[in-house]
């Protein structure tokens, strides 16, 4: 599935669940991000998009505008017909689930993830998104790796890699995500620090004694994050063509600026990685500030129009 359907798709659910009345097509089509060409293309695209959601388990609910007259059909999303609770499962149970779907996403079972990423994304959790709409494994990090991880923490073994230069041997506590990053917190010496998972710099070296470590029983995973990652993090101001970038959108604040576009406050980290963000959404995203974030999209525009 393309990133442009993918996300055509979430926008098309979120405003189906959002309304509280039938939607009709001119409606959909008028207020719903994607839909673009003629009428007969915008028709088709939202026929296969109706059986696309329905496939993947999500019901499209089918009614009249006015009972009392056969009027034209209107579309909506019963917001308990899809969404996973957010009681149902530990913030750690849904981290899991994510990264799991995520390993499988390119495989024979890729549609069965796709669907279990559709569902995880309909919880307001901590979890994050990236640049497809849907929570995410960084490319650049090997899913081989966060199944190591995973069975490091879950069945307490020490690990190795190198990190900033360094060989590191740690003792894994747990992994979250926020903002669409990946972090390991994991006891080095006496201290317990935050690794960021794509700046690893070698494989993982998994030891094979289990148990090797305890947990301190207090340790809380949320206590890490997010107030060490806030610290190093920096402003920047876009302009964000209305109904565009919406995984974007959901990562600052966003007010209105004018008829065609928003304005959206976001902090970033990584300069390398925000800006691929920022050209991942083409012509819908304008930078503001800062200058050097500016001058980066403009040099790597130039840079590709120049082959």
């Amino acid at each position: 599935m393309s990133a442009e359907k993918t996300e055509r798709l979430i926008n098309l659910t979120l405003g189906l669940l959002s309304t509280t009345k039938y939607l009709t097509k001119a409606e959909i089509f008028a207020n719903i991000a994607g839909y673009e060409g003629s009428a007969e293309t915008k028709e088709r695209m939202f026929e296969r998009d109706k059986d696309e959601l329905r496939n993947m388990g999500i019901p499209i609910e089918v009614g009249g505008l006015d009972p009392l007259f056969e009027d034209e059909q209107g579309y909506r999303i019963r917001s308990a017909d899809i969404q996973i609770q957010a009681d149902e499962f530990s913030s750690e149970e849904l981290l899991f689930m994510t990264m799991a779907a995520n390993i499988w996403k390119e495989s024979a079972l890729s549609t069965i993830s796709n669907n279990a990423l559709m569902k995880v994304a309909s919880i307001d959790s901590e979890i994050g998104f990236s640049q497809e709409a849907l929570p995410m494994i960084n490319d650049s990090f090997d899913s081989n790796q966060i199944s190591i991880l995973i069975e490091a923490i879950s069945e307490k073994r020490e690990i190795s890699f190198k990190y900033h230069h360094k060989q590191r041997s740690l003792q894994p506590y747990g992994l979250k995500s926020l903002h669409g990053d990946w972090y390991l917190i994991a006891r080095e010496h006496a201290e317990v620090k935050i690794f960021k998972l794509k700046r690893f710099e070698s494989k993982i070296d998994l030891s094979n004694k289990t148990d090797a470590f305890e947990k301190p029983s207090d340790f809380n995973l949320n206590h890490y994050l997010p107030n060490d990652h806030r610290e190093n993090m920096l402003p920047a101001i876009l302009r964000v063509r209305n109904g565009k970038a919406n995984i974007l959108r959901s990562l600052g604040s966003v007010s209105n600026f004018d008829a065609e576009w928003d304005t959206l406050n976001i902090d970033y980290e990584d300069k390398i990685e925000f800006v691929k963000k920022i050209l991942w959404f083409g012509t819908d995203v304008i930078v503001v500030s800062p200058i050097e974030i500016k001058n980066e999209v403009i040099s790597q525009l130039s840079r590709s129009s120049n082959g």
